[in-house]
């Protein structure tokens, strides 16, 4: 520790009064400076142990049902059964993974937290952990009447994703203090268009998706284009 003392000798008639000052005060910053950093570290390793386990349920769902008495030719058929699922399962994955580079972008810009902005977070893990639950419906629903329904109810998924993050965003730029150091104001407008374009997209999407489940489909890889290029 370096620390720098100073000695006031105050004289009057009937004593000596020495004060001890201890110039702290840059130290206290940095301690508070590290705790903050140490806060959003924490964040984000429980974060990403959440999207490791969302993206690996995934593929626990895709599987071929044990026949004794299958031959070569019944498994070859097994297994190309299984595309829908297999096709749900990369879509969603792309999603996730970029939800994830998402997720990192918006705490590169994070210096601190409050409880706000780990209540948004936490909702926003919530859904990420229901990642199988729509992908399997999807998969399960692809090569049936009910298709358009589950194309809805995947995309409404991802909507609620974007409001989940818009939240968070909201959470951690309602207080420039939590944001890194400077930061312009042209920074968070940024982010804070990319967010609003995403979540209104997704509302198109999902609407899309009640006239044409095909053409939602399509426009969800559209969106990926947008976030690798945002990102």
């Amino acid at each position: 520790m370096f620390r720098h003392h100073f000695f006031v000798l105050c004289k009057t008639a009937d004593c000596k009064t020495a004060y001890l000052f201890s110039s702290c005060g840059m130290q206290k910053e940095i301690i508070t400076e590290l705790q903050a950093e140490r806060e959003t570290s924490r964040i984000e390793a429980f974060s990403d142990g959440i999207f490791c386990v969302g993206i690996t349920l995934l593929a626990i769902e895709i599987g071929v049902e044990l026949n004794a008495k299958a031959t070569n030719k019944d498994l070859i058929h097994s297994l190309f059964k299984l595309w829908p699922i297999c096709l749900a399962y990369f879509i969603s994955f792309v999603n996730v993974l970029l939800a994830w580079i998402g997720h990192h972008g918006l705490f590169k810009n994070l210096r601190a937290t409050d409880n706000f902005v780990m209540m948004s977070n936490g909702f926003l893990l919530m859904l990420i952990a229901l990642a199988p639950f729509p992908t399997k419906t999807l998969g399960a629903y692809f090569q049936t009447g009910a298709f358009k329904t589950a194309v809805v109810f995947y995309t409404g998924y991802f909507v609620l994703i974007s409001i989940a993050y818009r939240l968070l965003w909201y959470a951690a730029s309602r207080k420039k203090e939590l944001l890194v150091k400077g930061i312009t104001n042209e920074k968070i407008r940024t982010v804070t268009k990319a967010e609003n374009i995403g979540l209104i997209c997704n509302c198109i999407i999902m609407a899309v998706a009640f006239v044409s489940p095909w053409a939602a489909l399509i426009l969800s890889f559209g969106m990926w284009i947008y976030w690798i290029g945002f990102q």
